[in-house]
Order: structure tokens, then C-alpha cells, then sequence
């Protein structure tokens, strides 16, 4: 799929909006969502909200598995899933208004050259965008600055967005106020304030002086930590893809533009699952579409046009008629049974002996453990066709969601309630491995209680703690330790074998409920850009070449450049820290891969340290 575009705020004289960048459909769910900040070639914008999207060309995902869960932790007001705007065939057209709409964001602005730092008003900065098919040439320009007088405003250097912003832990964002920070408060005192902003060399912190022409100036690492959030005036509650303030009040915090911490994805996916029961379960699925119609007649057009039908073009046009007259008769079809957690019906499929429910985006074949490694894994099951659809339920800022879909500092994508979540279908392949539960369990037991568990889970109960949310003393922490880890060993060793970048391989971790133990790993890949698979990842699932992989990710995980440090830490008393035993030289993977922001890891529960060889789960015995 070829990227969407992003209208911006001003238009052109034929009143249009402007097309000043792009970006692919799926990083509109993950990385460059509602709330995000863009940095785009010359300017810096923010993603505004759904209540802006036009969705001209945009189409309804089915997926009610995901449906119902965002219903759950949104409410019903969520209606459906839609995909974002594309229009392949209008690729090259400058006019177009297929696209997302952003807002230049922040609002205030500095000059390369004169150094001038003032707020985006007409008249002091212009915008230039003269190239319909030039997106990148899109441009503020300093319409006063006396360094560039002799060059027309299309040759003169593109201003840059001002480097700091405003933040607080509700999740609100706004332009830091240098007015009240230079002024110590007293910005009434100069009626007419005209700042500028220069950079010093320094290693110890944002060393950047803001200056005022009535001569008061102020040294930006004085805003920095917590005793720089004194200086600051108390949050205002600005939300700038709304368009809307709130009641807030709480300490800002100043923030650098482009912070891996400004913006967090609150995420929900689920696997596309064959339809057991075939086509009545395809009819009842798409109730809202046929059971409107009175009669046979378009019935066959529709099914041959619709992806969402696709799986009835085997069927007689007249049986799926029948089937539709009978839910009909039986008053409609019966309401959903709503599912909290989305990985149980996946486990159900996945670690199945025999993979009789496949179809178009579902395809796998069970093989053999390798050789080795048959007492701790059950079965291995070649996913060598996925269809995987992510949806966007809102997002944070400051500190990441945890895996809640409606975190304490949860920001919504809308005002209100959204009628309808993006979200983005990504087709690829995988490998699933089901660990012997009986192995598993003995384990658990055998490790429950030990210290090194303990010490993680204070360290993610004082995380919770600090964030006012409360710790699950029911999650199965040690299961999930040892699934979490040894996925990490095994996706770092398939990045460096399959083709794929280790970004792009992304785990799924099957842990089941307290009354349904399960333990499954499933690797996969997927992208939103194509239809097919490039096959590598699915050929390592073979016997031959996973007991390859696994010798390997054993052989390296036992042995770390960063010990014996790595492997003796543990969360200190006052640690927040997640983990154990990992770091970057031998466990962590990139955050696109992980499912919870690489914790929840400790090599001594999966390998055989030294010293530590009575924790370990694969300890050769």
C-alpha cells in the first residue's frame, strides 16, 4: 500500500488542503497516530483528531473479535473499524483530499539564521508551498529577518520548529511558555516581547539561552527536572489535535521535541481466525449487509465483489440465499459471546494437533518438535499465511499504557466517545511453539517463591504503584518470565537467519488464564504493503534448521559481554526496573518487537548461568 497523505492546515489559493508529507497506513496506527508529533522534511506538525478525518476513501475492517474488545474498554459507542484514507490512483495529484488532516505544531518558530523566536502569526512567518508534487519543499519562512532581505521568500532558509514543549502526566501537550519562564512570571512588565534563542556547547544539559530584547534572558536547563517544573505555570489542559482545553492544573513538564516519550500507541490486535461453520458463520458475520436485502437478485454480484465475502464464492448462490432466509426466520442471528481476551480462541486454533480450519488469510501445517527438544516443546506449527488487524484506541504520553487498553493517563483519538477506531490489516507469516505443559508446570513449581521473582515483581509493583494502578497478584509471573525471555532469545537468533529486519519480527505470547494454564510462543511477521510472504520465516520452523536456531540462542544467551553484571542484577529495593538478567548485549529487542517495552525478562529462568543452574528452564537435564 503506498503512503497516505497529510493535508496540512494551510491551504493554497484554490482553497485546498496543502500535501506536505506522507507515511504509510500502518505507521498511522503505530508510530504517527492521532496525537503524535510529525517531524516532516522542513516543519513539524501534530496528527489531528478522527473527528477531522474525512474517510472519502477509507473502508470498514471486519474483525469482530477486535470490535467487541475495544467495545469493551472504550464502550459501545465505538461502532467499526475503518482502514486509514488511500487512493492508489491518485498517487501524483497535488489537489487531492485523500489523506489525514495534521496542524503545524508547536506554534512557535526560530530562525536559522537571524535566530529570531517568536510564535507562528502572518506577517512575522510565511508559509511557502509553491510544488503541489514537492511535498518536501513545503515551508515557514521569516518574513523580517534581515539576514536574508535580498532573497525572495521561496529562497530562504526553512524555519525550524522551536525545540521545547509542554507537557503533563494527563497527557496533554502546548508551546512552552517562554513568555512567563524568561519573564520570571512578570511578562506584563514588556508589552511587546521579542525573543531569541542560541545554542552553547555543553555535555551537561539543554544549554540554550532565550533572550528578550528588554534584556531579560533565561538559560533553559533552569525548566529541566522536577525543580524546573516549579518554574513553570501549572498545565492549562491543552489538547492541540482537538482543538480543545480542559480543566487541568497539574505541573508541566518541559519536553524536547521528537522524545521517545511524547507519544505511546494504545494498541489492540487480534489474529484473523478460519470461520468454523463456513458459510453460515460468513452470513451471520455480514448480518448487517444481508439481511437487508429483500430478494436473490444482487446476492450473487455482492458476493462476487465483496472481500468480505469471499469465502462464499464456492458456496451456490441459492444455498447461501437458504442459509440467509433461515437466520432470518430464527429472528437474527444470535448476539456475540464477547471474549475478554483475545488469545484464548487463538491458542484454541494454534496448538490444535491438526489444522483443519484454514482459508484464504489462515494457512498452517504442524511439524515435529526438533530433535533435542522434544521433552519441553509439544509441537511446532508453521504459519506460513496470517492476517493480523491492529487498531488504535487512543494513546499516552509520559509513560507508556502497560498493556491496558484505558490506562489512568489515557488521551482519547476523538472528542467524546469515537464512533469509529483506525486500524490496518497486515498479512505475513509465522512460527508457533507450544511448550510441553507439563514441563512448564513442574518448573513453575519449582521456581515459585524463588528471590529473583520476588525482586521483579515489587519492581513492577512499585511501577504500578507510582502510576496509581494496582499490581495483579493473579498474573502468572513466572510463566510469563519464561515465555517472555525465551521468545527475545529465539527472535534475536531468526533476525540474524530469515531476511527480515529484527524490527519488523514481532512476538506473541499465549500465557493463558489461572484456571487454563497456557504456553505458547508465536513469531511473526507482517505488513500492511503486500499480499504475500517472503517464505524465510516460516522455512526456519522446519526441524532441522529450529534446532540449529536454538543451539544457537542457548549458546549465545549463556554468555553475555556486559557479565557478570547482567547476569547477577537483580531490581534493587527501590527499583522500577522490570528485569533481571537482560540488557542490550544479550536479550532486549527493538520496541516494534516486544509486546511490553522489554520487561519482564531474566536469563538465569531460561539458561543455565553460572551459579544460578537450579533456575533454569532448559538446564540440559
Amino acid at each position: 500500500m503506498s503512503p497516505a497523505r497529510f493535508p496540512a492546515g494551510p491551504t493554497t489559493s484554490k482553497g485546498e488542503p496543502t500535501r506536505i508529507g506522507s507515511a504509510r497506513p500502518s505507521h498511522l496506527v503505530t508510530t504517527t497516530g492521532v496525537g503524535s508529533v510529525v517531524d516532516l522534511p522542513s516543519m513539524s506538525v501534530i496528527v489531528r483528531g478522527l473527528d477531522d478525518w474525512s474517510l472519502e476513501r477509507s473502508s470498514v475492517i471486519q474483525e469482530p473479535r477486535l470490535l467487541q474488545r475495544v467495545q469493551m474498554a472504550l464502550g459501545g459507542g465505538v461502532q467499526r473499524l475503518q482502514s486509514a484514507p488511500h487512493d492508489p490512483s491518485a498517487d501524483d495529484d497535488p489537489w487531492t483530499r485523500v489523506g489525514v488532516p495534521v496542524a503545524p505544531f508547536p506554534g512557535w518558530l526560530r530562525c536559522p539564521r537571524c535566530h529570531r523566536l517568536g510564535p507562528m502569526q502572518p506577517g512575522q512567518f510565511d508559509f511557502v508551498h509553491r510544488y503541489g508534487r514537492r511535498p518536501d519543499l513545503a515551508k515557514w519562512v521569516h518574513s523580517g529577518c534581515t539576514k536574508q532581505a535580498g532573497r525572495s521568500t521561496a529562497k530562504r532558509r526553512a524555519c525550524l520548529p522551536a525545540r521545547f514543549i509542554a507537557t503533563c502526566e494527563a497527557g496533554h501537550v502546548d508551546d512552552f511558555p517562554y513568555e512567563p519562564f524568561v519573564h520570571h512570571g512578570v511578562g506584563a512588565a514588556c508589552p511587546g516581547p521579542r525573543y531569541t534563542m542560541r545554542d552553547t556547547a555543553s555535555t551537561r544539559g539543554p544549554n540554550v539561552v532565550v533572550r528578550c530584547e528588554c534584556g531579560q534572558q533565561r538559560n533553559m536547563i533552569e525548566a529541566a527536572g522536577t525543580v524546573g517544573s516549579a518554574r513553570l505555570p501549572r498545565c492549562r489542559g491543552r489538547h492541540p489535535h482537538l482543538g480543545t482545553f480542559e480543566k487541568c492544573g497539574r505541573e508541566l513538564k518541559m519536553m524536547v521535541l521528537g522524545a521517545s516519550n511524547l507519544w505511546f500507541s494504545i494498541t489492540a490486535s487480534a489474529l484473523h481466525l478460519p470461520q468454523e461453520g463456513a458459510a453460515r458463520d460468513v452470513v451471520v458475520a455480514n448480518w448487517d449487509l444481508l439481511g437487508e436485502l429483500p430478494n436473490a437478485g444482487v446476492l450473487g454480484r455482492l458476493i462476487a465483489g465483496m472481500p468480505d465475502l469471499r469465502a462464499l464464492r464456492d458456496v451456490p448462490t441459492d444455498a447461501v440465499w437458504s442459509l440467509v432466509e433461515k437466520v432470518r426466520a430464527e429472528g437474527g442471528p444470535a448476539p456475540a459471546t464477547v471474549q475478554e481476551d483475545l488469545l484464548s480462541a487463538e491458542w484454541d486454533l494454534l496448538s490444535r494437533p491438526t489444522t483443519d480450519r484454514q482459508d484464504a488469510d489462515f494457512r498452517a501445517e504442524p511439524t515435529s518438535a526438533p530433535a533435542g527438544y522434544g521433552d519441553v516443546i509439544t509441537q511446532v506449527v508453521l504459519v506460513k499465511r496470517l492476517l493480523e488487524v491492529k487498531a488504535l484506541l487512543g494513546f499516552t504520553r509520559i509513560d507508556g499504557p502497560n498493556n491496558m487498553l484505558r490506562p489512568p493517563n489515557y488521551v482519547s483519538p476523538a472528542r467524546g466517545v469515537p464512533q469509529w477506531l483506525p486500524a490496518v490489516e497486515q498479512r505475513g507469516e509465522g512460527i508457533f511453539l507450544e511448550l510441553e505443559e507439563a514441563a512448564v508446570a513442574r518448573w513453575v513449581k519449582h521456581v515459585h517463591g524463588n528471590e529473583r521473582i520476588r525482586s521483579i515483581a515489587e519492581a513492577g509493583r512499585r511501577w504500578k504503584s507510582n502510576r496509581g494502578q494496582e499490581y495483579d497478584d493473579t498474573w502468572p509471573i513466572e510463566r510469563y518470565l519464561l515465555l517472555h525471555t525465551l521468545s527475545h532469545l529465539l527472535m534475536r537468533q531468526v533476525a540474524l537467519e530469515c531476511g527480515y529486519s529484527s524490527s519488523s519480527i514481532r512476538e506473541r505470547l499465549y500465557v493463558g488464564m489461572p484456571h487454563q494454564p497456557a504456553a505458547g510462543i508465536l513469531l511473526s511477521t507482517a505488513s500492511a504493503d503486500s499480499e504475500g510472504t517472503l517464505g524465510g520465516l516460516v522455512a526456519l520452523g522446519e526441524p532441522k534448521y529450529l534446532k540449529y536456531l536454538l543451539d544457537r540462542a542457548v549458546a549465545d544467551g549463556t554468555r553475555c559481554s556486559s557479565d557478570p553484571l547482567c547476569a547477577d542484577h537483580v531490581p534493587t529495593d527501590f527499583s522500577e526496573t522490570r528485569h533481571a538478567a537482560a540488557c542490550h548485549a544479550c536479550l532486549l529487542a527493538s520496541e516494534t518487537s516486544c509486546e511490553c517495552n522489554n520487561a519482564w525478562l531474566d536469563r538465569a529462568l531460561v539458561l543455565a548461568l553460572p551459579g544460578k543452574e537450579h533456575l533454569a528452564f532448559l538446564n540440559g537435564s
